[in-house]
């Protein structure tokens, strides 16, 4: 008799790849016409999927741009972890993975609005059909290199490193907001700018020795 343990991992494969497939569409719609004159309609057109499956999947066509950004997030940080294992300080780590994202933000410029207010305004209201994969989120990756930063001294453990990735990510969030509306400005320029903001805040402090 076929054991049925594995059904829920058959299941959560069929509508990853039902997710993917519609986001994926999406994305060549996005990327061919623009964002703003693709409907929900035309994107089940092109998935052949029924209207109502799309809504069951994504709520809203935000939902469909976050989670295809999400998607080359993930793909991108995957590609990255060789690069960033050479850097030998948090600085160089967390710039390593800035410039990538500045690289992808400075190409789809257009996207990025409708991305950044759907995570502001849908911040802890998420579906479990919008859920993310923890490691496609870049919060965790600023985690992941602070906590790495506490170990060898760079950053000061007062705080948990999940309450300085939080506070670092506002910040990144807000380089991109101040980047958007802001003409001429770097967008690498923001984030070396945030960077050294945050890493002057956070260092570890290094206990003075008396004098005699």
């Amino acid at each position: 008799m076929k054991s049925t343990h594995d059904a829920p991992g058959r299941r959560e494969r069929k509508l990853r790849q039902m997710m993917e497939h519609i986001a994926g569409t999406a994305a060549t719609l996005f990327e061919s016409l623009s964002y703003e004159s693709v409907t929900m309609e035309r994107i089940a057109e092109e998935a052949d999927v029924a209207k109502r499956t799309l809504y069951n999947h994504f709520p809203t066509k935000e939902a469909v741009l976050a989670y295809w950004i999400d998607a080359e997030l993930k793909r991108d940080l995957a590609s990255l972890q060789s690069s960033i294992a050479r850097c030998r300080t948090f600085r160089s780590r967390i710039t390593c993975v800035l410039r990538a994202s500045a690289d992808w933000c400075e190409k789809h410029p257009d996207h990025l609005m409708a991305y950044l207010r759907h995570r502001l305004l849908g911040a802890g209201t998420r579906g479990p059909q919008e859920a993310r994969s923890d490691s496609s989120d870049i919060a965790l990756v600023w985690q992941q290199l602070i906590a790495g930063g506490q170990q060898t001294g760079e950053i000061s453990k007062e705080s948990p490193a999940d309450q300085l990735a939080t506070w670092f990510h506002h910040l990144y969030l807000g380089a991109l907001l101040r980047w958007l509306h802001t003409p001429g400005l770097s967008l690498e320029g923001e984030f070396r700018s945030i960077t050294k903001l945050f890493i002057e805040g956070a260092a570890a402090k290094r206990s003075s020795t008396a004098a005699h």
